[in-house]
């Protein structure tokens, strides 16, 4: 770039001074020259960064020499694609069908390269903290929370493949024990009052409604995600992949922010729109009544005192309404000879799983009693991470 042409002492000039307008037409003919030799700057885009070089990313880095992070990225967009846009299309369904599937094969390495792809960024340094006026970079606990995330992802889809007769209570479990887990990387790696989902919707001005809108919305989709996974479906395995756009797309678009290729508004338009997508196979499995009762347990959640609103305690009840909850209540007034307490809640058996879809209800009334069990095995995956927190003596939970 050729530097402006600066005023410099000189001679004492003999010639009278130019006139006003003959000063600023020099002037003017000084910048005209010196933009004319500065290069050219493309304008700013709607969605990418005027600096925008998708060559940024081909080369490698120090990280990651042989490309093995950049190759399971685009594995696992051509991986998306696929089952968004090609099996859904054919089949109505993302193309998981069991372990009994010719196809069971390919789909365990789908969700391999899905769960390399997020333990792979361990490559990479980021920020052990979230740099506060820069949101949108990767930071540890984003990184490690992606993992745990990911893993909750896998861990629906092998339980419903490896052991499809597993107890009902199996699933939500395992999804409890990846959220204790990242409750305890929140401990060790978060800043106070701060989460990582919102951030980013609150990254342009969080005094607008329609980034507080945003921001909820985030949060209701965690809800939904989460709903997903720990109720029994026929197409949990669909489910279980289907978070995972949620978590990767983000993850994606903040490397490209980072590396100037998009402006901030296209990772909030591209993970928005990741997440219609997601939620919308999540509401068409689970069906509207369950999506109401999981944007019930949501506004509860959000609404009680921060000292009272236990995230475990509020699932716990969700999935006592969700299931067939008079079950629960035969089981227990048998067992307490309460014959009348017995006839009334037989008569209401199906209250709520009628209004459930017929693959869900079906899997619902033939649960049996394995609340019972279920909520004493939480209570003590609960108590242990509890306990285990209280020996750092930092609140966790």
């Amino acid at each position: 770039m050729t530097p402006r042409p600066e005023h410099q002492d000189g001679p004492t000039m003999t010639a009278p001074p130019p006139s006003n307008d003959e000063t600023i037409n020099n002037d003017n003919s000084i910048l005209n020259s010196s933009q004319d030799d500065m290069p050219k700057r493309p304008p700013p885009g709607i969605f990418l960064h005027r600096d925008a070089k998708f060559s940024k990313l081909v080369p490698g880095t120090k990280e990651d020499r042989f490309h093995i992070h950049k190759t399971l990225g685009f594995l696992s967009l051509c991986s998306f694609f696929y089952r968004y846009f090609y099996c859904y299309l054919k089949d109505g369904n993302l193309g998981f069908n069991g372990p009994d599937s010719p196809t069971a094969w390919f789909d365990w390495v789908s969700m391999a390269v899905h769960i390399c792809l997020a333990f792979s960024s361990i490559l990479f340094r980021v920020p052990k903290k979230r740099i506060m006026h820069k949101p949108m970079v990767i930071y540890e606990e984003y990184r490690q929370h992606a993992m745990v995330f990911c893993s909750r992802c896998l861990a629906v889809f092998s339980i419903c493949y490896l052991f499809p007769s597993a107890p009902s209570y199996c699933v939500p479990l395992a999804v409890m024990a990846h959220h204790l887990l990242a409750d305890r990387i929140t401990n060790l790696w978060g800043t106070p009052n701060h989460t990582a989902v919102r951030a980013n919707a609150a990254r342009a001005d969080t005094s607008k409604d329609f980034y507080r809108h945003i921001a909820k919305f985030y949060s209701l989709y965690q809800f939904l995600a989460i709903a997903s996974h720990i109720l029994p479906n026929e197409r949990l395995a669909d489910l279980g992949f289907n978070a995972l756009i949620a978590i990767q797309s983000s993850a994606f678009m903040m490397t490209l922010y980072r590396k100037r290729i998009v402006r901030g508004r296209t990772h909030l338009t591209v993970y928005s729109l990741c997440l219609v997508i997601s939620a919308f196979h999540i509401v068409r499995l689970i069906g509207l009544s369950v999506t109401l009762l999981t944007i019930l347990t949501f506004l509860i959640r959000v609404n009680l005192p921060r000292n009272l609103s236990n995230k475990y305690v509020v699932w716990s009840f969700f999935l006592l309404a969700a299931h067939n909850w008079s079950d629960c209540v035969v089981y227990l007034s048998d067992k307490l000879g309460l014959e009348m307490l017995s006839s009334l809640s037989s008569s209401s058996s199906h209250l709520f799983s009628s209004f459930l879809p017929s693959s869900t209800s079906t899997l619902v009334d033939s649960l049996g009693m394995p609340v019972m069990k279920g909520s004493g095995l939480a209570l003590l995956l609960y108590s242990a991470f509890w306990i285990e927190s209280l020996r750092f003596k930092e609140k966790t939970l």
